[in-house]
């Protein structure tokens, strides 16, 4: 038996569920948001600038580089085998650091007076080192591109796709243009950036040649990339100091100049560095040779033999006529109705028989 004091803390419990269900609505289907992680980076991969104050490109390309070759994913063609050497005392060494970042200022488009590289030096020397001359002078064989957007979400946005992708590290240019780091992975939620683009960035992983600024393997959320310190913050790119076109793109554009200057592919956009395929393209393979014919064997004329003289025949219509019969003259035999008028018209001229 239920008493009336708890019948009355009942009805006042039901009225309160009532009534937070009027507030509420009614209840919703809530789906678990998936989370996506990746992350490429590889301790030993990873490799510092210093003391080379200007090598911040040479350092990244290096240990992007290190990282395709140690996860075993750039493709066909893919050549480069992990170094972390900065200046090697053999000369023939074009693989140490300060090669590369040679290699990169002689084909960025930099003004003289410039130091360090720049994006397109950055680009070229990722694609020679890591594929071929043929990736870096011809963009339908490259596998990294330098792209600049402008806007910071469309930029990483396609940061995090490259990534889910091809499974190569991208490079952002940080520092409003005066510096080179390296995004190995990502945390995203909503679908999965391998297969889809509708995904939000929570936090992206983040390694930095220069020692000072202590992020390597860094997990760096998203508000902080767009808005945090210096250090860790993705910026429009504001260096002014690339005036010639790059070579190997067709078209002519200045890289980065003022606007008083006029137009230019980076000043004021985000810019990376991203991979574009999963290797080189294998080229079809050339039509087999055509096989020869051999030419026909020449055949002497025949020898023309003497057509006899045809034997002329006798034609119907041009035959000689022959030379008509002459006809006996006919014997003068009276006919009866002769015979008898001349028996009676001739009987009395009858010379009289004479008798012996």
């Amino acid at each position: 038996m239920i008493s009336r004091r708890r019948a009355s803390g009942l009805r006042r419990s039901l009225a309160i569920v009532i009534g937070l269900a009027a507030i509420l609505g009614p209840t919703a289907h809530v789906q678990a948001t998936t989370t996506w992680i990746r992350n490429l980076y590889v301790s030993k991969a990873f490799m510092y600038q210093d003391p080379y104050g200007s090598a911040c490109t040479a350092a990244a390309t290096m240990t992007m580089l290190n990282t395709i070759a140690y996860r075993h994913t750039g493709g066909t063609g893919f050549r480069w085998t992990p170094t972390r050497v900065q200046n090697s005392s053999d000369r023939s060494n074009t693989r140490d650091m300060t090669s590369v970042l040679y290699f990169a200022r002689a084909h960025d488009t930099l003004s003289p007076s410039g130091s360090g590289s720049d994006p397109h030096g950055w680009r070229n020397a990722l694609n020679y080192y890591g594929w071929s001359l043929a990736a870096m002078t011809g963009s339908a064989k490259s596998i990294y591109r330098d792209l600049e957007f402008t806007s910071f979400d469309a930029a990483v946005h396609a940061a995090v796709r490259a990534i889910a992708r091809h499974g190569m590290p991208v490079g952002i240019v940080t520092w409003a243009g005066r510096h080179a780091q390296v995004m190995t992975g990502y945390e995203v939620s909503g679908a999965n950036p391998a297969e889809s683009d509708s995904f939000t960035v929570r936090a992206v992983y983040i390694s930095d040649p220069l020692r000072a600024d202590g992020a390597v393997n860094l997990r760096v959320s998203y508000t902080t990339l767009k808005s945090g310190t210096i250090r860790l913050r993705f910026q429009r790119y504001r260096e002014t100091d690339s005036p010639y076109d790059d070579v190997y793109v067709g078209g002519w554009k200045r890289s980065s100049v003022a606007p008083t200057r006029g137009p230019s592919e980076w000043y004021g956009k985000w810019v990376v560095i991203l991979p574009v395929r999963d290797g080189l393209p294998v080229d079809p393979p050339p039509p087999p040779d055509p096989t020869p014919t051999p030419a026909p064997t020449p055949t002497p004329p025949a020898t023309p033999t003497a057509t006899p003289d045809p034997t002329p025949t006798a034609t119907v219509g041009a035959a000689a006529t022959p030379d008509p019969t002459p006809l006996e003259a006919p014997s003068a035999t009276p006919s009866a109705s002769a015979t008898a008028d001349a028996s009676t018209s001739a009987s009395p001229r009858e010379a009289p028989s004479t008798a012996p």
